[in-house]
This record gives C-alpha cells, sequence and structure tokens, in this order.
C-alpha cells in the first residue's frame, strides 16, 4: 500500500477529517510536519476541507528557529496557505515551572495549539507523528513498565489533534519529499544522545531490526492497535461498574468513597481502572496513577483493620473506613484560604497565590470561540457585553448568593455548594469571578446563568483555570 492510500485509510478509519473541517496543520519545518501539510494540502479538494499552517517558535535554538520559520512561511506561501505563528521563551517557562526542558516545550506548544485553534475557530490540529515514532514511543514505555494504557502508544485521534502518517514509516516521508522536491530542516538535536528516546532511535531500534525482527517497527505498531482496542473496552467495563461502587461520602472530609466489596467483586484489571478513575475524578487529573500507587490501594482492600493511608500524586490520599475506601483531597482538612480580592485581567492572565492557580481570560467575536458543549468545569464561556463593569476574583464571603446556569433564581452559595457534591473543607480553593455584587463564575463548577451566551452575543468572554503560578502566557502571535 503506498504512502497516500495509507494515510486516506487511516483518516477514514478514524473519521479524521469530515467536509467543511478546517484542519490546521502543525508545522515545524523538519521532514515528516512538511510532507504532513503537503499530503493534507494534496487531499483538501477531494476532501473538502480547508487547510491552515501553524508553526511555534520555542526560542530555544536562535538563528536555526528562526530559518525553520522562515522556511515554513515559504512553503505555506507556495501552495497558497496561511500561516499562524507565534513563539515563546520556553527555557524562561522551564525555570519558572521547574520542568524538565522537554515538558516544558511539550506544555507551551500545546497551549500554543489551542488557542490557535480557537483564534481561526478549527476543529482539527494534524500533527506529523509517524510509524517509527510510534514505535520508539511504544518500546519507551515498555522499557519504564507501563503496562497496556502505555503500551497503546500515541493515539490516532484525541480531541482536536490528529495523526494522519500514523502508519508510514520515516523511510516512505523521506521518499515522498524527495519526488516532491520538498524543502526540509533537520534539528541537529535529534542525533544527540542526550535524549533516552533519542538513544532508542539511533540505536536500540537498529539493533533489534538487524539482530531480532527485521520488521519491529511493524510489529510494534500492531501491538499498540491491539492494546488501544483492549485498553478502551475494558475501560469501557470500569467505566460502566464504577457508578455501582461509588458511594455518597459520609465520612468528614472526604472526597468520594468507593465500596470495597463492589472493587472486589470485579476482576483486577477492571478493579486497577476502577480505582485510577477515582483518583482522576478527585484531581481532576488527566494523567493516571503509577502501578506502585495503584498496588498501595488494592492492598488497603485486604487490610480490614483499617486506619492505613495511601499517599497519591495530586495532593490525594485514601483510606480505609470499615467497608469503604475513602478518597481525601488536601487530607480531608480544611484548607485555610485568606480573603484575597484582584482585578481580573481581560484579556489576560491573573495569577491567585492564595490557591495556586491562574485564571486565563480571552475575548472573541462570535464564530471563532469553543463550542459551549465542550467545555470541562475548569473552563467557562460567557457573554461579555452583559458583564457591565470590571471584573474581579475572590474567595467566597459569608451570605454570598449565586443564580446558576439553568436556575432562574438566585440561591445561597453554600446550598449550591453543598448540592454539587463540593466538600466543605474544599470550597474556599474555588476562586469566584464577581462583576460587582453579582458572581459571574464559580470557577471550577458552573457560570451564571445572567451572563450566558445566546445566538445574539457579539463577544465572547473565555475563561479556563489553570494550576500554578506560571501559565504560558508568554507566547505571542506573530
Amino acid at each position: 500500500m503506498d504512502l497516500m492510500r495509507k494515510v486516506c485509510a487511516l483518516i477514514d478509519a478514524f473519521q479524521m477529517i469530515k467536509p467543511g473541517d478546517l484542519v490546521l496543520a502543525g508545522v515545524s519545518g523538519g521532514m515528516d510536519s512538511v510532507s504532513l501539510l503537503h499530503i493534507l494540502w494534496s487531499l483538501r479538494e477531494e476532501r473538502r476541507f480547508s487547510l491552515q499552517a501553524v508553526h511555534f517558535n520555542h526560542l530555544i535554538r536562535g538563528a536555526e528557529a528562526r530559518a525553520d520559520a522562515g522556511l515554513v512561511r515559504e512553503l505555506a506561501g507556495a501552495l497558497g496557505l496561511s500561516v499562524i505563528a507565534g513563539e515563546c521563551d520556553v527555557p524562561a517557562y522551564r525555570s519558572a515551572r521547574g520542568l524538565s526542558l522537554e515538558e516544558a516545550a511539550r506544555e507551551a506548544r500545546y497551549a500554543f495549539f489551542e488557542q490557535a485553534c480557537r483564534r481561526a475557530g478549527a476543529n482539527r490540529l494534524a500533527l506529523g507523528h509517524h510509524a517509527d515514532d510510534q514505535a520508539e514511543t511504544i518500546l519507551l514505555n515498555l522499557l519504564r513498565g507501563a503496562g497496556p494504557a502505555g503500551l497503546k502508544g500515541i493515539p490516532p485521534v484525541r480531541g482536536p489533534y490528529i495523526r494522519p502518517l500514523l502508519h508510514v514509516r520515516r523511510r516512505e516521508i523521506a521518499e515522498y519529499c524527495r519526488r516532491h522536491r520538498l524543502p526540509f530542516r533537520e534539528d541537529a538535536s535529534n542525533r544527540q544522545d542526550t535524549y533516552t528516546r533519542n538513544r532508542i532511535r539511533l540505536h536500540l531500534i537498529p539493533l533489534l531490526e538487524s539482530e531480532y525482527n527485521p520488521r519491529l517497527v511493524d510489529a510494534l505498531v500492531r501491538l499498540g492497535e491491539i492494546c488501544r482496542e483492549e485498553d478502551a473496552y475494558l475501560e469501557e467495563q470500569a467505566a460502566g461498574l464504577y457508578p455501582a461502587a461509588r458511594r455518597e461520602s459520609d465520612a468528614g472530609g472526604a472526597a468520594l468513597e468507593l465500596d470495597i466489596d463492589a472493587l472486589r467483586a470485579v476482576p483486577p484489571p477492571l478493579r486497577r481502572r476502577m480505582l485510577r478513575r477515582a483518583w482522576r475524578e478527585l484531581t481532576g487529573s488527566s494523567a493516571d496513577l503509577s502501578y506502585g500507587h495503584v498496588q498501595s490501594l488494592l492492598g488497603m482492600l485486604d487490610n480490614t483493620a483499617g486506619g492505613r493511608a495511601a499517599v497519591l500524586p495530586g495532593g490525594a490520599e485514601a483510606v480505609r473506613a470499615g467497608s469503604r475506601l475513602c478518597f481525601y483531597c488536601g487530607g480531608g482538612r480544611p484548607v485555610m484560604v485568606p480573603p484575597y480580592f484582584y482585578p481580573l485581567a481581560v484579556p489576560g492572565c491573573t495569577y491567585i497565590p492564595e490557591i495556586n492557580k491562574t485564571i486565563r481570560a480571552e475575548l472573541s467575536p462570535p464564530g471563532q470561540s469553543p463550542d459551549p458543549c465542550r467545555l470541562t468545569a475548569g473552563e467557562a464561556l460567557l457573554d461579555r457585553g452583559k458583564l457591565p463593569g470590571p471584573l474581579f476574583v475572590r474567595r467566597r464571603r459569608a451570605g454570598d448568593r449565586f443564580m446558576p446556569l439553568g436556575l432562574g433564581e438566585p440561591v445561597r452559595l453554600k446550598k449550591f455548594l453543598n448540592g454539587c457534591g463540593i466538600a466543605a473543607g474544599q470550597r474556599d480553593c474555588l476562586p469566584l469571578v464577581v462583576c460587582g455584587d453579582d458572581i459571574v463564575w464559580v470557577g471550577g463548577v458552573r457560570p451564571g446563568e445572567k451572563f450566558k451566551v445566546t445566538p445574539l452575543t457579539k463577544e465572547f468572554l473565555y475563561l479556563r483555570i489553570m494550576e500554578g503560578g506560571a501559565p504560558v502566557q508568554s507566547f505571542s502571535f506573530i
């Protein structure tokens, strides 16, 4: 099967692109992303979608990075495509967040991609990961001791992100660039042995191919597909069983509880997933618990004495209390948050040191705002025209009243939060966005009814809560 047929087959299998879609193609200037842009450009009329390029400069490689940006603009211009370009001082961001350079670059890049999608009104962003990248990822996760969730590798589709080249080999991409005389630039860091992934690409995979299996990459890609399908099935089964095991908390401060008998009644693979699901629900994290943490929780199911605690990532912990496994956030103790009151930067980012959170605010006209139906609890979309004055963010106060979205009259905020199941000890950690005496948004829970968007909305205000005090806010569109 030739390259274009592979790409089309994968697009169809996962419904990556539909007629009428606006697709952004992430183009770094390297061989993979350059070929991706040209392939999508070749398909755009037949598949009836619109295409733009998007390029991000991490400000790490100086003149080389500027040359990359120049190549992307020249190539896009030759294809008659526009480019959304931006940059961020990733080394400074890395220092502020205490991350590795790779982690900081990834965070900044994906934050820029999200804003670029909103700015353009795009519902798909294509990335150039290919089969060799998939094999490297699976081997890397295998060496780290990952289970099926890690061995499924890079997903073909994740939210707006699509990867049409995921079944295409690197050598096929090189041949495509040669045949179409496509210019590209090579990042010299890809040849350095400093990074584990590079050592896997440059040394381990060639060794395994020459000594054990010349079709190793194909085998690892198949392994990823099998693990992805089986992991999805087990997750679906665990999701169906989870509500029956979850209990309303009657232990002081517990955020949620699981019935131990219900957990022990299901097979271990599902039991592990139900425990991970509880942790994700508690912390709001999209990551996963490590093997060691899950084993600690499983051990507590057999410890009938109770009282034993397991400390979990994200400020969470779990304690066995009789026949229930109780999950707490922040130790289940009331979090002492001093009163605060800050002007909300619109547009911009407002850091709240008392709770170590940041609220990002963006303005957009009709047609360029996020879909309200796809927002998480940590996001809100409001009608800017219904906000008569400046916005502020503050801690809750005694006597606060709030008219939540979907309700026609105000209620006591305390009663509303109690109905939402927000633990008393965590309520002061919720930032309130206010306009005068009105609560516009209970951050992380629900916006106000008076400020909801309608078909008549002329300007949209998008709010998002982020953890930490150094969000990616310094990138700029150029």
